[in-house]
């Protein structure tokens, strides 16, 4: 399957491979997407912190390690849109590790938000210049009317 400019991808992991020291490959295989994808519209959803461990833990520092490189190396990319992840307690299950109706609430507002924005960003507005009737005998009009042709003979005229 072929990505265009009109495509969005939505790129949204865990924090599962990060736990186990994997980070560092899967923003390789991220940045890999990103070089591939460069004509397609690329939301990239950080990764989540990890409620059901301690805040300092190793997982969590590394989460935080990962997603701060995330924010660095999507700079470089134009199509490359970054979301972070809602963080707030108060969004995850008793458990923690993952969202619960609220924060995909949350989440799925944001994503929303963001395909809004792509779609609605590549209108550009038809630019002209308005001319009182007497003026369109004019040369400046008569100008504006020849770069504006689509037959380039009519154009040369």
């Amino acid at each position: 399957m072929q990505l265009t400019k009109k495509d969005i991808v939505v790129l949204w992991g865990g924090s599962n491979d990060i736990a186990r020291n994997n980070s560092l490959e899967g923003l390789k295989h991220i940045l890999e997407l990103f070089i591939n994808a460069n004509h397609t519209n690329v939301i990239l959803l950080t990764a989540p912190h990890r409620h059901d461990l301690i805040t300092n833990s190793c997982v969590n520092k590394e989460v935080e390690m990962f997603n701060k490189k995330l924010h660095k190396k999507v700079q470089g990319f134009k199509k490359v849109e970054i979301i972070d992840v809602v963080n707030e307690r108060n969004c995850y299950t008793r458990h923690g590790q993952h969202l619960n109706s609220a924060g995909k609430d949350t989440m799925s507002k944001r994503i929303t938000a963001m395909i809004e924005h792509l779609l609605n960003s590549d209108k550009a507005p038809i630019r002209g210049e308005w001319y009182k009737d007497e003026e369109t005998g004019s040369l400046k009009h008569q100008a504006s009317q020849d770069a504006t042709s689509n037959d380039p003979e009519e154009a040369k005229n």
